[in-house]
C-alpha cells in the first residue's frame, strides 16, 4: 500500500553488510542536504522522546513494517535487505532488542551502545559502516588484518552513541559526535576517522582465527554451533556466546598477564592490561562509582583489545575435544577465580558470569573435580562429566541392599596390605555413597533409606579416605555409573520389600533339618544353627548379618568373624539346603523375584579404570574347584596359587562353594546333593534301585540307603507297578 512519500532524485545502493543509518547519512550526502531531509521523505522520525539519551533511534535497532514499506517504496530498496541492515537478524542470537523500545539489552550478552569501526574499511568504502560493527562480538578486521578501533582519537568518544545531528549535512568518514567542552550547543568534532591509528594483529593468529570464526557463525545465526562440547546436536548460537561472555567476563577480571601471552601480540597485551586498569575511564562517559570487581560479567568490554582477547581465550576452551578436555583447559582459570578469594563450588559456577550452558557447567566443575568435597563429586556426578543437575533419586533405594552387593564391595573397596578394607562396614558404606549419587537427599536420610545403621560422619570420613585413594576418582566414577545403571535399567529385586518382611524375622530354617544334614557332612557340626539364619538373612535382604533380628544378628566381632568364615566354608550340599528354603520362603509370600541379582555394566562402560579390587569374574568357578585341594586348606596359599587376593578367594568361595570334607563326608555330601534325583527316578520314571545305582556309578547299597534316610517308601524286590512279584 502506498504511503503517499515521493522518491528521490538520486538513488544510492547500500553497500553489501552496511548499516541501515550509515546510508541513510551517506544518501544525505550525496543529496548535499540536513540529514533530516533525508528522515522526512522516508517517513521516519527526526525527533525521538529518548532523544537525549546514549542511543540510537529504534529504527536502526529493529523497523516495523510500516517503516520498511515506507522506506522501500522511496528508495525500492527491498524489504528484507532492509532488515539486514539493522540489528534485528541478530536478535535473539549475538544480542537481546527489549521489543517494547527497540532497544539492545546491554545486559544481555554483552549488549554495547555505539560502533567500533576499521578505519582502513572506512577509506577503502569512502565512510561507510558495516552493521556488524555495533556487536561487541565483531573486535577485528579479518581483511586489513588489525583491530577495530573504539574512539575518534580527537574528542575520545565512542563514535555513533546516537543518531546524526538532524539540521546537519552528515559527512561521511568524519566523527559526529559533539566536540569536548564546547558548551550546550557544542559543534561537531569532525575528525577525520580514517587517520585513526590501528592495531595490527597477525593474519593467522588466534585473535584473527576466532573473528573469522564468529563471522562465519554469524552469517547463520539460526543454525546450532556444532563443537564437540556440545555433543551430537550441538548447541544455539546465543547460547555459545553466552558460555563465551561468562569466560570472557572470568578472564578479564582474574587471568593475570602470563595466562594470555600465547593469545596476542605485546601491543594487543599492553592495550588490554590499560584497559583493565582502568576500565571505565572518563572518555568513555560513564560515571566511576560503578566499578565491581566482576564488572566484565555485566558490561562488555570498551576497548577492542580486551574483547578480542578474551573471547579469543574462551573459544579455546570451549572447542576443546570433551567436557574432560574442556575442564582441563579451563582448570587454570578456575585456579585463579579461587586465588582470587571468590567461592567456587559447584552450585555457584552458574553465577560466575551469568547463565551458562549446563556442559559448560558441567566442565568448570569438572575443573574443580579434585577440590570437591567426595559428596559434591557424587552428587554433580563429576566423575562421568555429567550434564544432569542433582535431582531426587530416592526411589533408588528400594533397587539397592543394605550392603553392597558382593561382587562389587570387593571391586570397589580399598584395602589396606594385609587384605582388611580401609573401612569397617565398607559395603553398607558403598551402598548409601551408591544412592548419593546425583541425589540431593541428605546424607542421613540416604542411610535411612538404606536400610543401614552407619552414621553420617562414617559416610562422609569414608568417603574421604577413597579420593585420597590413588584410584579415588575411578571408584566414584565406577558408583555414579552403578547409580546410572539402576536409573536406567532398574532392578528384579524390591530391596526396601524385602527388609520389611525379613528385618524383623528371628528364624529362617528348621533347625532339626539343618543339624541333621551338618552331622551327615561334617566331622564337627556346629550344634547352633545362626549361621544358617544368618546366611538366610542376608541372602534374602542383601543386608549383612549384623542388622538382623537380636535373636540371630552377631552381636559382637567374634561371631561376626566366625559366620564370615562360615559363608566361604560352607559346603555345597548346605548352600543347596539354605537355597532351597530361602526360595520356599520367598514363595510363601507371593514374591517373584530371583534369589539373589547383581548389576552387570557393559565393558565399556568401566574401560580404562582401574579399581582397588579384582574383577570377580577373571577366576572361572571351575578354575577355582580345580585349585582347591582335596581336604582342607589356607586361603592364603589358595590366593597365592590362584595368583588374587585373599578377598578375591574368600569372595569366589562363598558364590561357589567348594566341597572341601574328606573323602568320607564328601561321598556323603555327593549323596545329599543326588538324592532329589534319585528320588525322581525311582517314584516318576520307575526305575529300579539298580539302574539308578548303575547311572551314578555306585553301590545299590549306597542307593537304598540314601532313599530310605530321605522318606522313600522302597518297592519290594523284582516288583513292577504293572505286575505281581515273581516267585
Amino acid at each position: 500500500m502506498s504511503t503517499g512519500h515521493r522518491t528521490m532524485p538520486i538513488r544510492c545502493a547500500p553497500d553489501p553488510g552496511e548499516a541501515l543509518d550509515s546510508w541513510l547519512e551517506f544518501t544525505a550526502a550525496r543529496l548535499a542536504c540536513p540529514f533530516t531531509d533525508v528522515l522526512s521523505a522516508l517517513g521516519l522520525p527526526n525527533r525521538e522522546t529518548a532523544i537525549a539519551a546514549l542511543v540510537l533511534p529504534a529504527w536502526t535497532i529493529r523497523l516495523t513494517r510500516d517503516e520498511r514499506a515506507a522506506i522501500t517504496e522511496v528508495t525500492g530498496v527491498a524489504a528484507g535487505v532492509l532488515a539486514a541492515m539493522t540489528l534485528q537478524p541478530f536478535d535473539g542470537h549475538a544480542l537481546e532488542i527489549l521489543p517494547r523500545h527497540r532497544r539492545v539489552n546491554r545486559r544481555v550478552l554483552w549488549g554495547r551502545a555505539g560502533s567500533r569501526f576499521c578505519p582502513l574499511c572506512l577509506a577503502d568504502s569512502g565512510g561507510r559502516w558495516r552493521v556488524a560493527w555495533r556487536l561487541t562480538w565483531s573486535f577485528a578486521c579479518t581483511r586489513h588484518h588489525v583491530l577495530l578501533a573504539d574512539r575518534c582519537p580527537a574528542c575520545h568518544r565512542v563514535p555513533r552513541l546516537r543518531s546524526h545531528p538532524r539540521r546537519e549535512t552528515p559527512r561521511p568518514g568524519r566523527c559526529s559526535s559533539a566536540a569536548p567542552d564546547s558548551g550546550p550547543r557544542p559543534p561537531r568534532c569532525h575528525h577525520p576517522l580514517t587517520d585513526t591509528p590501528a592495531t595490527a594483529i597477525p593474519a593467522d593468529g588466534p585473535l584473527a582465527e576466532t573473528q573469522r570464526l564468529i563471522d562465519t557463525v554469524l552469517t547463520t545465526p539460526q543454525r546450532p554451533v556444532h563443537w564437540p562440547l556440545y555433543g551430537p546436536g550441538g548447541a544455539p548460537l546465543n547460547g555459545v556466546l553466552r558460555d563465551a561472555k561468562s569466560l570472557g567476563a572470568l578472564i578479564l577480571n582474574h587471568a593475570s598477564p602470563g595466562d594470555l601471552n600465547p593469545l596476542a601480540p605485546p601491543a594487543v597485551l599492553d592495550r588490554l592490561e590499560r584497559y583493565r586498569d582502568d576500565p571505565l575511564s572518563t572518555g568513555i562517559q560513564r560515571p566511576a562509582d560503578i566499578r565491581r570487581s566482576d564488572l566484565h560479567s555485566h558490561v562488555a568490554p570498551g576497548d577492542s583489545a580486551a574483547t578480542a582477547v578474551a573471547v579469543t581465550a574462551a573459544f579455546r576452551i570451549l572447542r576443546a575435544e570433551s567436557i574432560r578436555s574442556v575442564a582441563g583447559a579451563a582448570q587454570w582459570l578456575t585456579d585463579r577465580v579461587v586465588a582470587s578469594g571468590r567461592p567456587l563450588h559447584p552450585g555457584n559456577v552458574v553465577a560466575l558470569g551469568g547463565a551458562i550452558s549446563p556442559a559448560l557447567e558441567a566442565a568448570l566443575r569438572c575443573s574443580r573435580e579434585t577440590k570437591l568435597m567426595p559428596v559434591a563429586r557424587l552428587r554433580h556426578r563429576t566423575g562421568v562429566d555429567s550434564t544432569r543437575p542433582p535431582a531426587d533419586h530416592n526411589a533408588r533405594a528400594r533397587l539397592l541392599p543394605a550392603g553392597l552387593w558382593p561382587e562389587w564391595t570387593l571391586r570397589l573397596t580399598p584395602r589396606h596390605a594385609n587384605g582388611r578394607p580401609a573401612a569397617q562396614r565398607a559395603e553398607e558404606l558403598l551402598a548409601v555413597a551408591c544412592l548419593l549419587a546425583g541425589n540431593t537427599t541428605p546424607i542421613r536420610d540416604a542411610v535411612r533409606l538404606t536400610g543401614t545403621t552407619v552414621s553420617s560422619h562414617n559416610v562422609s570420613t569414608f568417603l574421604a579416605t577413597l579420593t585420597r585413594h590413588p584410584h579415588g576418582a575411578d571408584i566414584l566414577r565406577a558408583m555414579i555409573l552403578l547409580a546410572d545403571h539402576l536409573d536406567t535399567i532398574g532392578a528384579p529385586i524390591d530391596y526396601a520389600r524385602r527388609r520389611a518382611l525379613f528385618t524383623t524375622r528371628p528364624q529362617f530354617i528348621d533347625t532339626r533339618a539343618w543339624l541333621d544334614l551338618q552331622r551327615r557332612l561334617r566331622s564337627n557340626p556346629s550344634p547352633n544353627p545362626a549361621h544358617a539364619h544368618r546366611w538366610l538373612f542376608q541372602t534374602l535382604t542383601g543386608s549383612p548379618a549384623h542388622l538382623a533380628h537380636p535373636g540371630i544378628a552377631p552381636a559382637t566381632p567374634a561371631p561376626r568373624q566366625h559366620y564370615q568364615r562360615f559363608r566361604w566354608r560352607i559346603l555345597p550340599a548346605e548352600a543347596e539346603l539354605l537355597r532351597h528354603t530361602a526360595r520356599r520362603l520367598l514363595d510363601e509370600h507371593g514374591i517373584d523375584e530371583p534369589l539373589q541379582w547383581t548389576p552387570q555394566l557393559p565393558d565399556r562402560a568401566l574401560h580404562g579404570l582401574q579399581l582397588p579390587g579384582p574383577d570377580p569374574h577373571s577366576i572361572s568357578p571351575e578354575g577355582l574347584h580345580q585349585a582347591v585341594p582335596g581336604s582342607d586348606f589356607s586361603i592364603a596359599q589358595l590366593a597365592r596359587t590362584l595368583e588374587t587376593t585373599t578377598a578375591h578367594v574368600v569372595h569366589l568361595l562363598s558364590e561357589h562353594p567348594v566341597d572341601w570334607s574328606p573323602p568320607r563326608f564328601r561321598h556323603t555330601q555327593h549323596t545329599a546333593t543326588r538324592v532329589p534325583q534319585w528320588r525322581t527316578w525311582y517314584e516318576v520314571d520307575q526305575l529300579s534301585l539298580q539302574t539308578i545305582a548303575d547311572r551314578e556309578g555306585t553301590s545299590l547299597a549306597t542307593i537304598r540307603l540314601a532313599l530310605r534316610k530321605d522318606g522313600v517308601h522302597l518297592r519290594p524286590a523284582g516288583s513292577r507297578p504293572s505286575r505281581p512279584r515273581e516267585k
